[in-house]
């Protein structure tokens, strides 16, 4: 097991990253995406992590995944919209994530005015997150970045996302006659910011993600998402320099979650070596 991811203000994310790919020999990410049985008919937590308290019931199935896969994984992305009928357990969830040699990451997409945004990070620093993701449809990436620098926390931004409709948005479209998805990239190196999503599905073709690799340089992290139910190619992989391969619902949901990481596991390393 590797050391504890520690939070002080002499360690940025890239470098946390670094450290704990090294220790893990791993370039996994997580999405702790955990579904009640009322919120959908499918992948959904187990009925034996159920109890009548819907908070104890995310916690104990989110504790049990963290450990199940941390000899695996460099990284937990516990998403936003899953916790806001318990977010107060994610506190508890960060302590593990660390005491497992991990590092966190909020995955909220967060996108506002600069003094709401600030707010957010008040309160992502606050519960020990290392990292968010950002979305740039606002703007306002230039000082979100120097805040949460301020706060030891990375800022990961939405560069080239995963679904369907992103290709309309962030392909098709222009911005200084270039595809948004490249000026976004533009936008993340003046920033400085720490990390890029990228999705790994059909659309998104591997010179996309070569273009923005030269882009923005060989310090920044690849966020890459859409390997399961979406369909994601995970040799694309091998087009970046720092890539975090995300696993959600075909990790979360499988009979057993240390065996389905640890095959995505080995599948990785063929490819990145």
């Amino acid at each position: 097991m590797g050391r504890k991811i520690q939070k002080d203000g002499k360690i940025m994310l890239y470098e946390k990253y670094l450290q704990t790919v090294k220790e893990k020999n791993s370039f996994i990410n997580i999405n702790l995406d955990p579904a009640l049985p009322r919120q959908r008919n499918n992948k959904i937590i187990p009925e034996r992590f159920l109890t009548k308290e819907d908070a104890e019931t995310l916690l104990n199935f989110c504790l049990d995944i963290i450990e199940q896969v941390s000899d695996y994984c460099c990284s937990i992305k516990p998403n936003t919209q899953y916790f806001l009928g318990g977010y107060h357990i994610l506190r508890k969830l960060i302590k593990k994530i660390h005491d497992e040699g991990m590092f966190a990451i909020l995955d909220h997409k967060l996108t506002d005015i600069g003094s709401t945004n600030d707010s957010a990070l008040f309160w992502i620093s606050d519960m020990g997150f290392d990292a968010f993701t950002f979305s740039p449809f606002a703007g306002n990436i230039q000082k979100t970045v120097e805040n949460a620098h301020k706060k030891d926390l990375g800022v990961i931004v939405l560069t080239l996302m995963s679904n369907p409709e992103a290709e309309k948005m962030m392909v098709d479209t222009l911005v200084e006659n270039k595809p948004f998805y490249l000026h976004i990239a533009d936008m993340v190196k003046q920033s400085q910011a720490d990390g890029c999503v990228v999705g790994l599905t059909g659309f998104v073709k591997g010179e996309y993600i070569k273009n923005i690799q030269e882009v923005v340089g060989d310090k920044v992290i690849f966020l890459m998402q859409g390997i399961g139910p979406q369909g994601g190619e995970i040799s694309k992989a091998k087009y970046v320099t720092n890539p975090l391969v995300s696993l959600g619902r075909a990790v979360l949901y499988a009979e057993n979650p240390r065996e389905e990481v640890k095959k995505y596991h080995q599948m990785l390393k063929s490819i990145r070596g």
